[in-house]
């Protein structure tokens, strides 16, 4: 029997972990795995392997039609006031893990609200311990869940809506527990942007689906060609959490909005129906619902933006050396790293 969706446990960490665990037990594996895998930022590495006509051993005389494996083993040690990680108790734990047999893979993962990784975590070994925060674990599934054609081109499946019930419910706890958005805001929001990109250079906005969660954030930078654009915005009004793209759109939230976003909006709009009725790129946009972000311009007479030497090169390979993209949904990297101006991104989440 499935466990209490969202546990009624008196204390904070075994209340939070047991819906963790509870929201995993009921979606997909497939999600659970790609969660796993952007949390411990092994990307490709499958903990369940599906295969057909595999010959089991060298002197195997017979080929089963397939073969369904799962060897790993993923502990979990969750902390709900920062600062309290116990080194003690995580030795304990790894004891436990190393003497689970017959697992290739194996970690223990320790998911805190702190903002910066505790110093203990540096004394444990690396390949064992994984440390991460609410925060990158809210971020991983605003990955999974965004719909934006990075899907069509990706292997994961698409979310079913009950799923998508869960994991939104699930961040919800964490925002009711105060487990996001802890510390100050040294993070950029990195979007995928083949076509995004063009929307900032014409009109110095991001536009996406509407009501897609993000974290609070001052600048917004975009990932398209390989690389992240040299151009990092700056967020200059609270994005638009849903709008239509007309007149009427304006209209119909004119009383929520002060009167320097409405003069934006308006703005924005007039372009888009203008390149609608002369057959120009984005005519898509006009009459669209979007959520909106307006930021500061590309031009380097723009101060509010920041400008770095170059473009940084996605160099990300996986264990298997192949290439992967540096975001397909949406990631955040510390704006102190990329004033460094790296040139790929290795060097950047190196820093």
């Amino acid at each position: 029997m499935p466990n209490p969706l969202f546990s009624r446990y008196s204390q904070g960490e075994n209340r939070v972990t047991a819906s963790i665990l509870a929201v995993f037990e009921r979606i997909s594996f497939a999600l659970v795995e790609r969660i796993l895998q952007i949390l411990c930022e092994t990307p490709e590495q499958s903990l369940l392997t599906i295969k057909n006509q595999v010959k089991l051993g060298i002197d195997a005389e017979s080929i089963p039609d397939g073969v369904i494996q799962a060897s790993f083993s993923y502990l979990l040690e969750t902390k709900v006031v920062a600062g309290k990680v116990d080194l003690v108790q995580l030795q304990s734990h790894l004891k436990c893990l190393e003497a689970i047999p017959h697992v290739i893979q194996k970690k223990l993962i320790v998911l805190t609200p702190d903002y910066e990784k505790p110093g203990v975590i540096n004394l444990l070994p690396p390949d064992l311990v994984i440390w991460a925060n609410f925060n990158t674990l809210h971020n991983a599934i605003a990955d999974i869940l965004t719909m934006d054609e990075a899907w069509l081109t990706s292997s994961f499946s698409l979310v079913s809506e009950q799923d998508r019930f869960l994991l939104k419910e699930l961040v919800q706890m964490f925002l009711a527990e105060g487990l996001l958005n802890s510390g100050p805001s040294d993070s950029v929001l990195i979007v995928p942007a083949r076509d995004a990109i063009k929307d900032y250079l014409k009109y110095s906005v991001y536009l996406c689906q509407p009501n897609r969660s993000f974290q609070r954030v001052e600048y917004l930078g975009f990932y398209h060609g390989g690389s992240i654009d040299r151009r990092i915005a700056k967020i200059l009004l609270p994005p638009i959490e849903e709008i239509t793209l007309t007149e009427d759109g304006i209209r119909a939230v004119q009383e929520t909005i002060d009167e320097l976003t409405i003069n934006r909006l308006n703005n924005l709009v007039a372009h888009l129906k203008k390149e609608k009725e002369e057959g120009k790129d984005n005519t898509e946009r006009y009459g669209d619902c979007m959520k909106v972000f307006f930021l500061s311009a590309a031009s380097l007479e723009d101060t509010h933006t920041i400008h770095l030497k170059q473009d940084i090169k996605n160099d990300l390979r996986n264990s298997n050396n192949r290439p992967y993209a540096f975001t397909m949904g949406q990631r955040y990297v510390s704006l102190t790293a990329l004033q460094k101006n790296p040139q790929t991104t290795t060097e950047l989440l190196a820093t």
